[in-house]
């Protein structure tokens, strides 16, 4: 009998977000609307309701131009995430978002923008356009009051993507 794999996809970034992908129904989850306790009851209950499980993590690193205290905090909490996978005995691998965008983007999806006469690709737009094109009857915003599409909830959907496609 195959087992129906669950997925753990997080993108640990300031505004944050957790999908997880169970018998192909998504469920969203926003970190700055969670404490690290409930952040590690949702990942024991979803472990202990799993057969075949893993997560995948955004690996990230410090931005430039961000204050030492700021990314003190940011590494303190993508730290937190790894301990509450560990201690729950959840594999996990990390993925840099360059992998899971060349994986998940096509060209339709890429948007431009310019600063001066650099010209560079949008990635939160981009992602956007991506997520409305694989999956058009999610909403991204974080609730329904909210006027604009969230980028930690897009991204963590698309990690979800990655993962799901690689099989992992």
């Amino acid at each position: 009998m195959l087992m129906s794999k669950t997925i753990i996809a997080i993108d640990p970034g300031s505004s944050g977000y957790m999908t997880i992908l169970k018998d192909n129904e998504y469920s969203f989850f926003a970190f700055e609307d969670l404490d690290s306790k409930e952040i590690s009851k949702i990942i024991s209950t979803t472990k202990d309701k799993s057969d075949n499980l893993i997560c995948i993590i955004e690996e990230v690193h410090a931005v430039f131009g961000s204050s030492a205290a700021g990314t003190f905090t940011f590494g303190y909490n993508v730290g937190v995430l790894h301990g509450i996978l560990m201690a729950n005995g959840i594999a996990y691998v990390t993925i840099q978002p360059k992998l899971w965008q060349k994986e998940v983007w096509i060209n339709q999806d890429i948007e431009v923008k310019y600063k001066n006469t650099k010209k560079s690709t949008d990635t939160k737009k981009t992602s956007e356009n991506c997520a409305k094109r694989l999956f058009p009857n999610i909403d991204f915003r974080k609730s329904e009051r909210c006027k604009n599409n969230h980028d930690g909830k897009i991204d963590s959907l698309l990690i979800c993507e990655y993962a799901r496609r690689k099989n992992l």
